[in-house]
């Protein structure tokens, strides 16, 4: 990465408050990085994960990510697949709406060990590892749909009232049988090694924990190619906003 892609601009920011807002909505809590400057800088701060889904992919990254998995390479191979002329014969349109369909959009996470985004959740995603290992907690959506409060007592400090990183949940929290149990019964606890692809179903509430020092790429349905962080996303305090996106 650093050789490859030193000057690759992104964003960091405590993995905790990342997963509670999501970070297209993290505004004053992240901060601009390269990739040079947060592995050799920060990458061992507790509080710093890299990890941005607008980050603007570098000429090559693209094809050194490959394979995808179907169907995000399908997308790459034909854009325009499925798509037929409208009436005007102008130009090829889509009966499929683009949030319906996996196109070229990629993510990149990269943390020491321990580090990783606390309980979040979002459309259709996979993540693939690259470096490293990850440890996964899902969380069937059809289970908490609609319960707010079953959701706060399985994904956060439910006593103390507070949101903790994912590595003191795993450690502290999880052991508690209400928690164990429930994630045994409707979710999956598992380890995803380098090589190894993870699919992330709709809506399923999930969080990751690094094994030592890991970078993986990701793409979400519905989303297209990352054009970088724009100044003014960084002046947004999502501590002066209530609004729960669904979009994370």
């Amino acid at each position: 990465m650093i050789r490859r892609y030193p000057d690759a601009e992104a964003t960091m920011g405590e993995g905790r408050l990342l997963g509670e807002t999501g970070p297209d909505d993290a505004g004053k809590r992240l901060s601009p990085t390269t990739v040079k400057e947060f592995i050799t800088k920060h990458m061992y701060d507790p509080l710093k994960y890299f990890f941005d889904r607008k980050i603007a992919i570098p000429k090559g990254m693209l094809e050194d990510c490959h394979p995808f998995p179907m169907p995000t390479r399908a997308y790459l191979a034909n854009p325009e697949a499925g798509a037929t002329y409208a009436l005007a014969k102008k130009r090829k349109v889509r009966k499929t709406p683009d949030r319906e369909i996996w196109r070229d959009h990629l993510a990149i996470s990269i943390g020491s060990d321990l580090s990783g985004l606390t309980f979040h959740h979002h459309r259709e995603a996979w993540n693939t590892v690259i470096f490293g290992s990850k440890r996964w907690i899902l969380w069937d959506h059809a289970r908490w749909k609609g319960n707010e409060k079953l959701q706060w007592k399985l994904t956060r400090d439910w006593a103390n009232g507070t949101h903790v990183t994912s590595a003191e949940w795993i450690r502290r929290l999880y052991p508690e049988p209400e928690r164990t149990e429930e994630i045994r019964i409707y979710g999956h606890d598992c380890i995803q090694r380098a090589g190894y692809l993870m699919f992330v179903p709709h809506r399923w509430m999930h969080m990751v924990v690094n094994i030592g020092d890991t970078v993986s790429v990701i793409s979400e349905v519905g989303l297209g190619i990352g054009d970088g962080k724009k100044p003014e996303d960084f002046l947004f305090d999502p501590d002066e906003s209530s609004d729960d996106s669904e979009d994370w």
